[in-house]
């Protein structure tokens, strides 16, 4: 049976977005949103040996504190949960939580939330002292769109009441606070490759005694090797074509109706390998530049046509649906014609036609999309 905890995340997020318009204070952000995400994580807020509202968290007896609410395990407290009202700044109670989290020694875990956004902390560094920087942050307006990345899909899983373990959650919130550390540096990298990364690279590709005067090229070349690197996991992600793939396909017409008024493609002409780098750009371009799901469940009806002198990508009907021409062969490496909708655009980055890309394509699925099953593919996959 297939793992179907992420859409069960995702339908959760999407029915607490419906529901944040009606939480106007504190009371009714904890009981329409985070009650629910405790129940999701399977602890049952109807049983006081379990979750426990208003937990008494006093740091001295001259210091009476209040956690609002306290999961337990075994009798005693092990996570602590400051709640905020929807919107809330939450760096502002920080200091509260942290104060809960010193007073009840048992407890392994913070949580700070307005219902949207939770963030989870630990005792990674030194025991019953809560951690400055959360190992966990999430937000539920993000999952409802879709977007939910792997590690934080784990980190939610460990949360789960027969996967927490208060005993290692410090071991586990460094790990992940180390990771995420790493993520940054490796998004240091990508950007702008260090000379020492970038003469390790070299030296594991055979090239050991690189002037610094050449470094610069090769530096270049390190930054685009990791672009496609990335470009490959998002395609495989996808389940989109890779070049190499996408190179080796016939271009037909099989919709000669929406074709009555065009050349006709000529068929004994291969896609380029330019045209297909494109054509999977702006795919996987799409699936980041939008930002509703409409658009993106659509990104899958864009298509392709070859024709003698110019590449055409448009949105389930070629010249109804069309999003640009593209020619090779002009002064810059890439020329787009966007028609009315964005005009021509010529250029050597393909990042200078994200505006007129997401707007054509925004335009296209608005005058041509219906629901229905996806129309036959001019490629025949």
């Amino acid at each position: 049976m297939a793992d179907d905890f992420r859409p069960k995340l995702k339908a959760f997020a999407e029915r607490m977005v419906g529901l944040a318009p009606h939480c106007t204070n504190e009371e009714s952000t904890k009981l329409y949103l985070i009650l629910p995400f405790l129940n999701f994580l399977g602890y049952d807020d109807r049983n006081p040996n379990e979750v426990r509202p208003e937990y008494s968290a006093d740091f001295a007896e001259k210091y009476k504190g209040r956690v609002d609410f306290a999961i337990l395990s075994g009798g005693t407290p092990v996570i602590a949960i400051e709640c905020k009202t929807l919107g809330s700044a939450l760096r502002d109670d920080r200091g509260q939580l942290r104060s809960y989290f010193n007073a009840a020694q048992t407890v392994k875990m913070g949580v700070i939330t307005d219902g949207m956004i939770y963030e989870f902390y630990a005792d990674s560094d030194a025991e019953n002292i809560m951690d400055q920087n959360a190992f966990l942050m999430l937000d539920m307006r993000e999952f409802a769109r879709g977007k939910i990345e792997d590690s934080v899909e784990d980190g939610i899983r460990s949360l789960q009441k027969g996967n927490f373990d208060p005993v290692n959650i410090g071991a586990e919130a460094k790990r992940k606070l180390v990771f995420h550390n790493f993520v940054q540096q490796i998004t240091l990298l990508a950007e702008e490759p260090s000379e020492p990364f970038v003469r390790m690279l070299l030296q594991n590709a055979g090239l050991s005694h690189v002037r610094t005067k050449a470094l610069s090229d090769f530096t270049e070349l390190a930054r685009s090797a990791f672009g496609e690197f990335v470009n490959l996991r998002i395609l495989r992600r996808l389940d989109l074509p890779t070049k190499e793939k996408e190179s080796e396909k016939q271009v037909t017409i099989t919709d000669t109706a929406s074709a009555e008024n065009l050349p006709k493609p000529d068929d004994s002409v291969a896609v380029t390998p330019l045209e297909s780098e494109v054509f999977n750009y702006i795919k996987r371009r799409l699936a980041f530049l939008v930002e509703d799901d409409r658009l993106f469940n659509d990104i899958e009806f864009v298509d392709q046509r070859k024709y003698k002198g110019k590449f055409v990508v448009f949105y389930k009907r070629e010249r109804l649906g069309r999003l640009f021409d593209f020619f090779e062969g002009r002064a810059n490496k890439y020329h787009f014609d966007f028609g009315q909708a964005g005009g021509e655009v010529s250029t050597d980055k393909l990042v200078d036609i994200d505006k007129p890309l997401l707007a054509v394509f925004a335009k296209r699925v608005e005058e041509n999309g219906s629901p229905g099953k996806k129309p036959q593919s001019s490629r025949g996959q």
